[in-house]
């Protein structure tokens, strides 16, 4: 089949992804045609020369660009119900789903001391061993005691080395201890000054184990992990939840040096069941903006903008309805292409999804094709054999516009 293009001018150094996206646009509508044949030496212009050929695969399902060049090879593929089922069974996991999850059956574990924690001792009938304030007798003191920081110090805190002090008990190892094993400690060695000791212990601020929430989340900050577990759900609530420009796909947990990938969109949307990954000490859990969710959609659209993903999956047909549908005006035949950077293999290439808009099971298909963050979108008001002459064009500028982002992540 014979390819159409013309001298391509490959972007070398575009600094803002807007006017990358803008250009690419002009490019393409702007070219004109010429024939080539496959295993023609083509030149691009510009401040360096880049030579480089096109030729065709063995097996006859595309063409590559050959080794050498600046640009990888591309696949093109017509899209029909047996590419979607193959798309579909064969698309790798994007989620981490081995994180350890909290349901609310779970029985909370023990709660742990730590230093940093504040501890309210109480000796019934013995003020003077009992914090300065009296002993506590009811939750509402608790919760008074926990709300100002001046209350912090009628506690008694336990010191960096997992110490705590008592009268007539002395330095105390608290530290990795449950508050029934440091009330028991107490009340065994305070029998040699008070007859039958009734003692209590209580945990009214828990600072030893902390976790980082950062990104695009209302109030970014450290929280505090107390005895009852929390989840990636519950850690954006206590952060004031997401603000308007945070991703609502996924999440970033980071847990000793390893990054996770958190499916945020099916525990927020409540499309899949999804497990709420649990928070452990020492985590970051970092909610990204939707810049990295985004689909560009170009050519004879009503509006050429970036398309964010949201919570579901996003569809192709979505995508072009987002962007205002199809722009008629200049001819009745109209065919969409697909870039996508190929997600295996050792070399990398672009595959290119083509359909036919014209045919009405083009709108079917369309409605079944998923799309993927970072695809590129391109609306050509031309007949569906004519495809070939328009991806030769683009396929340099797509190329240059995918190493871009690359190197911007």
């Amino acid at each position: 089949m014979p390819f159409h293009t013309d001298k391509i001018n490959v972007f070398n150094r575009v600094p803002a992804l807007c006017i990358r996206i803008l250009a690419f646009a002009a490019l393409a509508l702007t070219q004109g045609c010429s024939d080539i044949i496959p295993g023609l030496n083509i030149r691009s212009s510009g401040a360096e020369e880049h030579q480089y050929s096109i030729v065709s695969n063995q097996d006859g399902s595309g063409y590559n660009v050959v080794p050498g060049s600046n640009l990888p090879p591309y696949r093109l593929i017509e899209l029909s119900p047996d590419v979607l089922k193959a798309l579909e069974s064969n698309r790798p996991p994007e989620f981490d789903a081995t994180l350890p999850a909290i349901l609310p059956s779970d029985v909370p574990p023990e709660y742990l001391i730590g230093p940093g924690d504040i501890l309210y001792v109480t000796v019934w009938d013995h003020p003077e061993l009992t914090t300065p304030s009296g002993p506590v007798t009811d939750l509402a003191s608790v919760s008074s005691l926990v709300q100002t920081q001046q209350n912090y110090v009628q506690g008694r805190l336990v010191a960096a080395d997992g110490t705590l002090f008592f009268p007539y008990v002395g330095l105390i190892g608290v530290a990795g201890r449950t508050t029934a094993e440091v009330r028991s400690y107490l009340a065994d060695h305070l029998k040699h000054v008070i007859n039958n000791p009734q003692v209590d212990v209580r945990i009214i601020a828990f600072r030893a184990s902390r976790a980082e929430v950062t990104g695009e989340v209302v109030k970014p900050g450290t929280i505090n992990l107390d005895d009852t577990p929390k989840g990636v759900i519950q850690a954006i609530n206590l952060c004031g939840g997401l603000s308007p420009s945070a991703s609502r796909r996924r999440a970033v947990l980071v847990r000793r040096g390893q990054s996770y990938q958190v499916d945020l969109g099916g525990l927020i949307s409540g499309g899949k069941p999804v497990s709420n990954p649990r928070l452990f000490p020492g985590d970051v859990l970092h909610i990204p903006d939707q810049s990295e969710d985004q689909v560009f959609v170009l050519g004879a659209v009503a509006k050429q903008e970036p398309v964010a993903m949201q919570q579901i999956a996003l569809s192709l047909i979505q995508t072009l309805t987002e962007a205002g549908g199809l722009d008629y005006t200049r001819g009745r035949q109209t065919g969409v292409m697909v870039f996508r950077r190929q997600q295996s293999g050792t070399t990398p290439g672009i595959d290119v999804f083509t359909l036919d808009m014209s045919k009405p099971e083009g709108v079917l298909l369309a409605s079944e094709f998923s799309m993927q963050p970072r695809d590129i979108v391109y609306v050509q008001q031309t007949a569906f054999a004519q495809y070939n002459s328009v991806i030769t064009q683009l396929l340099p500028t797509v190329s240059t516009i995918f190493e871009l982002n690359q190197l911007t992540k």
